[in-house]
């Protein structure tokens, strides 16, 4: 195991320097700064957080915000880090949010725990081939993130539980007398798209019905890509009477376009979100979706990462269930 002697002779700097570099003090150029990053990569140099005093824990976690990431003001997110500072607070830590508009997320948040600064990190938007978590274990950073939980990740997820909430709200539809089941999906390199999808394609096949792929879109994450989506499915030859949207802002965005096509939601198409933001009960009509537990989740992953920092065992913790709400948006075809 290398130590700060080994990074300091390939940096070819005092080990103070390391220090200095790996502390986030003292003065010291860019050019030994990115060689010692440099070093402390190649040679997969852990510092012995363990060995530090109590008096020298900053007791924080860490959420690193993706740089095109709404904010705050993003009512889902809002609601998820008040849930992750009240997990936090019940173990003793606090939670400091940080964001950079140049920096990788990953570099970020291991300069952040290389300083003390924070003891572990919270991804959002999990990947199904997530660089960011790989890097972070790579680093010895203690991280937990938000989304689909799959073999051979980086490190632990926790989410809800997408597929038996996409097959509630399928099985939703197909009790209405819908037979042509379409989606507008989450990009397929985000963790939580396949286990939707999944979700659709199990109460379709319990039906005694084939998934058809053509009437699966794979969209973005914003209005505008549910827009472009349901848009794309109204062209097709035998469009859906009935749309699953992964997310709410899909939803509403599919809403737009079926307004424009001078189509009436509920009467013409129905369609189901996923995630019941405040203003799902407010569109016209009223938006049938998935009720997501943002607060419960953004606590519990505190837990777990709390866990984690601590070197003991989580409390065992499932996907957490979506609830259907049944608003005006869905009906029986015309």
């Amino acid at each position: 195991m290398a130590t700060i002697k080994d990074v300091a002779q390939r940096a070819r700097v005092s080990t103070a320097t390391v220090s200095y570099v790996l502390n986030g003090t003292g003065t010291i150029t860019a050019e030994t700064r990115r060689r010692v990053l440099a070093a402390v990569e190649e040679l997969n140099y852990q510092p012995n957080h363990a060995a530090r005093s109590l008096r020298t824990r900053s007791h924080t976690l860490g959420l690193v915000l993706p740089h095109d990431a709404p904010g705050l003001s993003d009512p889902a997110l809002a609601e998820l880090v008040a849930g992750i500072t009240e997990g936090a607070a019940e173990g003793g830590y606090y939670l400091l949010l940080a964001a950079s508009a140049t920096q990788p997320e990953h570099e970020l948040g291991a300069a952040l725990a290389r300083t003390g600064r924070v003891e572990g990190l919270l991804l959002l938007d999990l990947r199904a081939d997530d660089e960011r978590a790989a890097h972070l274990r790579a680093a010895g950073v203690p991280c937990v993130a938000a989304g689909a939980a799959a073999e051979g990740q980086p490190c632990p997820a926790l989410g809800f539980d997408l597929a038996r909430g996409a097959a509630d709200a399928a099985r939703h539809l197909l009790a209405l007398g819908h037979a042509r089941l379409g989606m507008i999906a989450l990009p397929s390199d985000l963790a939580d798209s396949e286990p939707f999808y999944q979700g659709l394609a199990a109460a379709l096949e319990a039906a005694g019905l084939e998934p058809d792929p053509a009437l699966v879109v794979e969209a973005g994450t914003t209005q505008e890509d549910g827009v472009a989506a349901m848009q794309e499915l109204l062209a097709r030859p035998e469009p859906p009477t009935a749309v699953l949207a992964a997310s709410d802002d899909l939803a509403f965005g599919a809403m737009h376009a079926l307004r424009d096509a001078g189509l009436a939601v509920g009467r013409d198409l129905s369609l189901v979100g996923c995630g019941d933001l405040p203003l799902a009960a407010h569109t016209h009509p009223p938006l049938t979706t998935l009720r997501a537990p943002r607060r419960a989740l953004g606590a519990a992953l505190a837990r777990a990462l709390i866990a984690r920092v601590e070197q003991r065992p989580p409390a065992p913790q499932g996907p957490l269930p979506l609830q259907l709400i049944v608003r005006r948006s869905t009906a029986p075809p015309a």
